[in-house]
């Protein structure tokens, strides 16, 4: 009967749902559409769910699991070089007779300068094992860029005293904006990207990040493959998951907080439900962005479906 549990619990045909749910997922790891996940590591995160509540919570949020292989992100680089930037370069009628980015950063040295840079969003205090060097090395191999228009964030204002003015910033996710709001705090990107056009591109984008940014760095022109907005937070009142005629978003959000507590995984506040209160279930293979729900990359005290 719907809402006869006043918890969050498992509905009349949930094993059912708990089975299909895994059984799909191992067919997209078998069937290499989720190429670089393991169907091992599957069943192992899974072991980390041991109540049929539990079970069904977890079968939840991989229904919710939006996973990009290494092919499927190449592919959304080719989307925004041959659909999103040109889209948007037209739109704009300062850019409209040099609308092919494309073409001009696969071009050699030899073959003259395209005045273009590419930069990728990472800071300098950021790893090496950040995701912005991954994706610029995805971006040579897999797009065909040319690493010579590639630079280094503190190398712009070299590129500009060589002639380039137009800067295209590369990410695979933007979140809140924090990050780049630092990135450009640290670079004086408001300075340095004075009349010059300067584009960040993220694979994906959060609305509050595009929002966020586009209220501190109105010259810089965002776009992005792929949006999301709150109906993408699990446990928001407009999310897509946690409706089953017996559960809601909001218990959802109860049992996840009372699980926290029993398998002793202790998160900071800010962090509990992922940066930002994003709440997100999206990973690539070579990085889940820190927005993501914590169940799917911590390690202490559990076994992770991804890495960080």
């Amino acid at each position: 009967m719907t809402g006869a549990c006043k918890d969050f619990c498992i509905p009349m045909d949930g094993d059912v749902f708990i089975s299909q749910i895994i059984e799909r997922c191992e067919n997209l790891i078998k069937t290499g559409i989720w190429e670089g996940l393991d169907i091992i590591r599957l069943q192992i995160w899974m072991k980390n769910f041991e109540t049929p509540n539990e079970r069904y919570f977890a079968a939840c949020v991989l229904d919710a699991l939006i996973y990009r292989s290494e092919a499927q992100t190449i592919a959304m680089m080719k989307q925004l070089f041959q659909r999103i930037i040109p889209d948007l370069l037209r739109q704009d009628t300062l850019q409209q007779s040099d609308s092919d980015w494309y073409l001009a950063l696969k071009k050699s040295k030899n073959e003259g300068d395209p005045y273009i840079r590419i930069v990728p969003v990472i800071q300098k205090t950021d790893s090496p094992a950040t995701s912005s060097p991954p994706i610029c090395r995805l971006y040579r191999r897999g797009v065909g860029l040319n690493q010579d228009w590639m630079i280094w964030p503190q190398d712009i204002g070299k590129a500009r005293d060589c002639g380039a003015n137009k800067f295209l910033f590369v990410d695979d996710f933007l979140g809140t904006g924090t990050q780049f709001s630092k990135f450009a705090t640290q670079f004086h990107l408001e300075k340095k990207l004075k009349d010059v056009y300067a584009i960040y591109a993220p694979l994906v984008a959060h609305e509050k990040g595009i929002v966020k940014l586009r209220g501190i760095l109105p010259e810089l022109r965002v776009c992005a493959v792929e949006m999301l907005d709150d109906k993408y937070n699990l446990f928001s009142k407009k999310s897509m998951w946690f409706r089953d005629q017996t559960n809601t978003p909001e218990r959802a959000r109860t049992f996840y907080d009372a699980l926290l507590r029993k398998k002793r995984l202790y998160i900071k506040k800010s962090r509990m439900i992922g940066y930002g209160q994003l709440a997100i279930a999206y990973a690539f293979a070579h990085a889940i962005p820190n927005n993501c729900l914590p169940l799917l990359w911590l390690k202490r005290n559990w076994n992770p479906l991804f890495e960080r």
